[in-house]
C-alpha cells in the first residue's frame, strides 16, 4: 500500500507535467488609473502569524490555565486498567468550591458517541477539559484529543487540520522527504515509511 508521501509526490508530478503542457497567456494589461495599484490580502493565521492571533492565543491558554487550577477532580476507576471501556465511579467535579458534580457514576464504553446536554453553567466544559487534562483516572493507552476552541481560519480542509495535530507523523513525513531528496535508498527513509504505515494501520482499526 503506497504511503501518503508516495500518493503526494506522484500528485506534484502529475500536476508539474499539466503546467509545461498549458500554453501560457500574454499579461493582460489594465488602463491607467492614475495610482500604483495595491495588493489587498486578508490576514493569514495559517501562514505568517499574526501578533494579535498569538496575544489572544495566550491570553486563552493563561485563561484556561486559571480554570485548571480552580478545579478539582476526584475518581475512582471501576474499569479493567487494560480495557478499552471507561468506568468511573465516585466522581466528583468542584470549581471554585462549588459543586458542580457529586459522587456521580462515568461510563465511555469504547465504540460509542457520547453528547453533553444541560443549562449553561452545571459543569459539561468542565467535565470534558478534566477528561481531556486526564485529571480523572483513564488509562494510558486510550487516546484523548480535546478541541477546546476553534482554531484559526485557514484555507486546509479538516481532515488536514486532524493530520497535522499528529506530531509524529508530521516529523517522520518531514524526514521522510528530506530524505528521499538525498538518497531515495536510504535504509533510514524505509524505516520512516514503515512506521507511517503502521500508523495508517493503527489509525483504521
Amino acid at each position: 500500500m503506497p504511503s501518503d508521501l508516495a500518493k503526494k509526490k506522484a500528485a506534484k508530478k502529475k500536476e508539474a507535467a499539466k503546467a509545461r503542457q498549458r500554453p501560457r497567456r500574454a499579461p493582460e494589461e489594465n488602463g491607467d488609473a492614475g495610482t500604483e495599484p495595491q495588493e489587498v490580502r486578508a490576514p493569514e493565521a495559517n501562514g505568517t502569524p499574526l501578533p494579535e492571533v498569538d496575544a489572544l492565543t495566550k491570553e486563552l491558554e493563561d485563561f484556561e490555565l486559571k480554570k485548571a487550577a480552580a478545579r478539582a477532580v476526584t475518581g475512582v476507576l471501576a474499569s479493567h486498567p487494560n480495557s478499552t471501556d471507561v468506568h468511573i465511579i465516585n466522581l466528583s467535579l468542584t470549581f471554585h468550591g462549588q459543586e458542580l458534580l457529586s459522587d456521580t457514576k462515568l461510563e465511555l464504553n469504547s465504540g460509542r458517541r457520547y453528547g453533553l446536554i444541560g443549562l449553561n453553567g452545571i459543569g459539561k466544559s468542565m467535565l470534558l477539559s478534566a477528561i481531556g487534562k486526564r485529571e480523572v483516572p483513564i488509562p494510558e493507552h486510550i487516546d484523548i484529543y480535546h478541541l477546546t476552541r476553534e482554531m484559526p481560519p485557514s484555507d486546509k480542509t479538516p481532515l488536514q487540520c486532524v493530520m497535522e495535530v499528529d506530531t509524529e507523523r508530521s516529523m517522520l513525513e518531514r524526514e521522510a522527504e528530506r530524505l528521499a531528496h538525498e538518497d531515495a535508498e536510504c535504509e533510514k527513509l524505509m524505516e520512516f515509511y514503515e512506521r507511517l504505515e503502521e500508523l495508517d494501520s493503527d489509525k483504521g482499526k
